[in-house]
Formats: structure tokens, sequence, C-alpha cells
């Protein structure tokens, strides 16, 4: 049987329709895509050897001045310069950083549209029914920075050291309540890893980012916090808050006569981390430009001076090591989310 179609011009597909055609169309087929990948592959190589060529947005998942927001803007001047294309921040807050996390999840993957997160928003698992897959759904571009959090309570409390803070919970269970500059993330956790090491039960007041947290324990409507350096610091300069910890295993140079948390309860540790990530499916020599940008200008003297001062330490770390390190640090943060019974639907 002969099935008879249309004959395209020039004969193109004449003899595909016989029923000996049929059995000839899947090798024709494959001839022409064979024909077509030198043309498509370069197309491709153009569009990476020429990236970028307009400006690229980035997502920043937080309200200005936090600790991402501050420090991702640290590192855009000297990124632009290197890239020679404008790098321009966009916040984006809302859940708790997701908002902003899953517009850049869905974000085509070409390189125009990146994402600035902490690590304890992508890993802590808090968030159920998300739109997006933390991990599978973004690319590292590199991690920039690490800090540990200041342990702050109001000027005028009555605590003056973690051990009178835990002697406190203890004797009032559920009395104290805690703020936090989002559910599920550091400073929740932190919070929550104080409740378990030292056996006691306070209560968690989430807020929408540092500013309105320390605002309400400056007032003292929050007995404490666990908050970045950013915000934090240049409230006990002030004399507004009185830091009773800081929660990295040493001691902050800026603050050297402020203990460690670790210092009263044996092992306590908690360091926040911040990087740069892509949309799933970019290409590797469009994230391996990004993450040289990022490394170069963290070896600006200047850059990373600016990035210490607002977060703690600028440390660059590779896609492929960051990778890793996400998948040693989810299993950490998540031992405590279980324990502590941490979910937002």
């Amino acid at each position: 049987m002969t099935f008879r179609l249309p004959r395209t011009p020039g004969h193109l597909f004449s003899g595909l329709y016989s029923s000996s055609g049929l059995s000839r169309l899947p090798g024709l087929l494959m001839g022409l895509l064979i024909g077509l990948a030198p043309a498509l592959t370069t197309h491709a190589g153009a569009a990476v050897d020429s990236y970028p060529n307009k400006p690229i947005q980035l997502v920043i998942p937080n309200v200005a001045g936090g600790a991402v927001d501050v420090s991702a803007r640290a590192l855009l001047p000297r990124m632009s310069a290197l890239l020679g294309q404008p790098i321009v921040p966009e916040n984006r807050p809302g859940a708790g950083g997701h908002l902003g996390n899953a517009i850049a999840a869905r974000s085509s993957p070409t390189g125009y549209t990146i994402l600035a997160c902490s690590g304890s928003v992508l890993l802590s698992g808090v968030y159920r029914n998300l739109t997006y897959n933390p991990i599978a759904d973004f690319t590292p571009i590199g991690m920039f920075a690490t800090g540990a959090f200041l342990l702050v309570v109001p000027a005028s409390s009555r605590f003056h050291t973690v051990a009178d803070l835990v002697a406190f919970a203890k004797a009032n269970p559920g009395k104290l309540n805690y703020a936090s500059t989002g559910t599920g993330n550091s400073s929740h956790i932190a919070g929550e890893m104080l409740n378990m090491m030292a056996g006691v039960s306070t209560t968690h007041v989430p807020y929408k980012g540092s500013a309105p947290a320390l605002t309400d324990v400056i007032a003292g409507q929050v007995d404490f916090l666990f908050d970045n350096k950013a915000s934090s610091l240049p409230q006990v300069r002030a004399g507004k808050l009185r830091a009773l910890a800081v929660t990295s295993v040493e001691r902050m140079p800026e603050l050297p006569s402020v203990p460690t948390v670790g210092e009263t309860l044996h092992g306590y540790q908690m360091e926040g981390w911040i990087g740069l990530f892509a949309p799933a499916g970019t290409e590797p020599a469009i994230v391996g430009k990004l993450s040289d940008s990022l490394r170069r200008s963290l070896t600006d003297p200047a850059v990373a001076a600016k990035v210490a001062e607002l977060v703690g330490d600028a440390r660059y770390m590779s896609p492929t090591a960051l990778a890793r390190f996400m998948r040693e640090d989810q299993a950490r943060l998540q031992k405590v989310v279980k324990a502590a019974n941490i979910s937002v639907q």
C-alpha cells in the first residue's frame, strides 16, 4: 500500500511515505538530527561565549538590610566590572525566603537570573509543599560568606551571661520568648538548638527579617535573639543591646570579651553561610564564568574586608565543593529540625 500525501517543494521527502519508505524514516530523521547537531552546538557555544551581553538580575529573597542583602550587594560592583555587565539586585522577601527562591528556580536557565541565599533557607526542610525543590532546582555558583550569630538581649535585661538565661529558663519553663528573623532559618534553628542542649523550653516568635526583630528586642518585647553581625553589632556598640555570647567555636575578634555559647553549653556551634545559585540546567560554562567572577571579587582585599565586616568571614567555595558541603549541612540542620518538630505548611 502507498500513502499519498502532498509532495513537498523540491520533493525532499519523495518516497518516505511508501511502505518501504516508512521503514527508512527513523534512520533518515536521525540523519537530519545529526546534520543539525553542529549548527545547534555552534549556536549554544556562541551564546556561552557572548555571555553576558545584558544585565543580570540577582534575586535576594530577604528584606533589605539583612545579612544576605548587605553582603551580596557588597560583591556586585566588582563582579559587574569583571563580567562587563551590571548585576541588578531585587529584594523579593516572603515565606521565610522561599518566595524569592521560587522565582529564581522558575527562571530561564540562561544565567541572567541568579539567586543569593542563606544555606539554612535551602537546606533546613522546614517548609512543606514548596513549589520548587530547594536542592534539585538550583546549581551552586559558589559560597561567598560564613558567619556566626550574636546572642543578644535588651540592654536592660536581667541576663548578663548564657548561664543566667539558662538558669531562669529552667526555673520558669515557657516564660521566656526569643525572636528569629524567620521560621526555619538559622536564627530560629539556633534558638531551638539552645533549647535542646540546655534542656529548656522557650517560645519562638518569628519576624520578617532582622530589623523588626531587633526593634522588639531593643524595646524589651522579646527576651533574646540570635542575629547576624551585620544588623546586631551596631546596636550592641550603641548600647541598645547586650551581647551574651557568639555562636562560633571561637570568640569573635570584634567582641573579644564576649564568650562563645559553647563555653557554657559544650558542643554548641551554629554558623550560617551565604551563596550564589543559578537555576538548574544553566550551562556549566556560564556557571563557571559567574563563579570565577565571584572568586576573583573575593580576592579583592576591599571587597573581602567589606563582606567580613558585614557578615563574619569572606569565604569562597567552588560549585562542586559547595554541592558537597550542602549535602553535609543539610544532614546537620535537619537533625535539629526533626528533633524540635519545626514545620511550616
